[in-house]
């Protein structure tokens, strides 16, 4: 699958980028929200990975964003994230996330979610 990163912690990207990579996904790593947003717009991304506080806005605004255009509403997003706020993990079930994480991540699960991700796009029509 194609996925992005889209978190601002160098180090935990990097940690991402080459787990992933080991598990046969392509990774495009964005580091703000305006970063992730151009990559999107290139097309080709299957799942997001989202924190919740990057640069350049929120990862919640670039989630309603997303969710409110036609061409992208449909791509899985995985929040993984440092903040426990019972509140905000709320406002992003709502906003349309289809997993989420706190950090560290467990891999495990990930890899597990993953798949799971990837067998309802296999799934999903083409659109037209």
């Amino acid at each position: 699958m194609n996925i992005l990163v889209a978190e601002d912690d160098r180090v935990q990207s990097r940690l991402l980028e080459k787990h992933l990579q080991n598990n046969n996904h392509r990774v495009q790593l964005a580091f703000d929200v305006e970063a992730a947003w151009k990559l999107i717009e290139k097309g080709s991304v299957d799942v997001i990975l989202l924190d919740l506080l990057m640069p350049g806005g929120t990862g919640l605004g670039f989630l309603k964003r997303l969710r409110a255009e036609t061409l992208y509403r449909k791509i899985p997003v995985i929040v993984v994230t440092s903040v426990e706020d019972p509140l905000v993990r709320r406002m992003a079930e709502i906003a349309g996330v289809d997993a989420q994480f706190t950090k560290p991540i467990n891999y495990m699960l990930l890899d597990i979610t993953l798949e799971s991700i990837r067998s309802k796009v296999a799934l999903r029509p083409a659109p037209i």
